[in-house]
């Protein structure tokens, strides 16, 4: 009954006192030890080894005590040290499944930084967060009641993604970019609304914060630009633009979707060269070494601007081999 009492106050003890109590109980144990039986335990390590070896119940037996002082001991560190580390250990182990208990379920607060907020989890955001996934750190907000899947790389953040304190919880101030896909199976108003409100939280915690949202209806252009949002996508109205041009000019999607693909050939962003002061520098010395140069990602009309100057530290759109961007640091 004793023990039994012993055991059950032991389970209320908090993990740092526990920890500390087993400290002190191995090594003055290790100690008493050493000076009981110095012949057997010819040093303080070997006590120690000794000790920690019959607390946690292995036993090797390359050690043992041969007075009755030492077997003695021996009883009592069976009795109380087995207690003692044993709840310490217990403790350990549930606090360990604790953490990933809190993990799985989104209510752990994200410590990366440089990373990638993706809102809403569904079929378009997993292809998102899989692509971003290869390469950097992404954490996904959403209402889910566990993770959706495991990946090193990969955080959830469970609540409401209007709210800041949800947007704490995921360091929004040391992320680097956010990404905002619409709900389609909303009514597209609506769905732009619950985008709109997110992204004003978003630049409201961060407003050094690149963000790029899916708009479902082009008509509240106006109301996204006054948040300030990086880049707007246009959801259901790209479909059907891309509905028109395949309709108008067979094999025009099929162009576009080449043109997004990073396999073989396709549009890579690379940085502008120091050399290059205008755009007939970089038209001419990106030809020579495979790309072709579309856009400075504002304009694709750089073939009638070839003589401005390219503004410091301004990114460009090729389309070339991915081996060529790969050579040109493409992106």
């Amino acid at each position: 009954m004793i023990w039994l009492r012993f055991l059950r106050r032991i389970s209320f003890v908090r993990m740092r006192t526990l920890g500390i109590l087993s400290l002190l109980f191995v090594g003055l144990a290790s100690l008493f030890m050493y000076a009981v039986e110095p012949e057997t335990f010819t040093t303080y390590f070997r006590a120690l080894y000794w000790t920690m070896t019959t607390v946690v119940t292995v036993g090797y037996g390359d050690f043992f005590p041969k007075t009755d002082t030492g077997r003695f001991m021996t009883i009592f560190i069976y009795i109380v040290g087995i207690g003692i580390v044993g709840g310490l250990i217990s403790k350990l182990v549930d606090g360990v499944q604790l953490v990933r208990e809190k993990k799985e379920k989104g209510m752990l607060d994200v410590k990366e930084t440089n990373h990638t907020i993706v809102f809403g989890y569904g079929r378009r955001s997993r292809q998102v967060i899989d692509a971003l996934l290869e390469k950097e750190e992404v954490v996904l907000i959403d209402d889910l009641e566990r993770e959706p899947f495991s990946h090193p790389n990969f955080h959830y953040v469970c609540g409401d993604p209007a709210l800041e304190s949800t947007l704490t919880r995921a360091n929004i101030k040391e992320a680097k970019r956010a990404i905002v896909l619409a709900k389609h199976d909303m009514n597209p108003a609506l769905a732009d609304g619950r985008t709109l409100l997110i992204a004003a939280s978003i630049e409201r915690a961060n407003p050094s914060i690149y963000t790029i949202v899916e708009m479902m209806l082009e008509e509240h252009l106006d109301s996204f630009e006054q948040v300030k949002v990086d880049e707007v996508l246009l959801g259901d109205e790209t479909i059907s633009r891309m509905a028109i041009l395949a309709a108008h000019h067979p094999g025009m999607t099929g162009v576009i979707q080449n043109m997004l693909t990073k396999d073989g050939e396709g549009l890579f962003m690379i940085e502008a060269r120091r050399e290059w002061l205008t755009y007939r520098d970089a038209f001419i010395a990106l030809l020579d070494e495979g790309a072709t140069l579309i856009s400075d990602g504002k304009h694709l009309d750089l073939n009638q601007r070839l003589l401005e100057k390219i503004p410091p530290n301004s990114s460009l759109f090729v389309l070339c081999h991915s081996d060529t961007a790969k050579k040109l640091g493409g992106k």
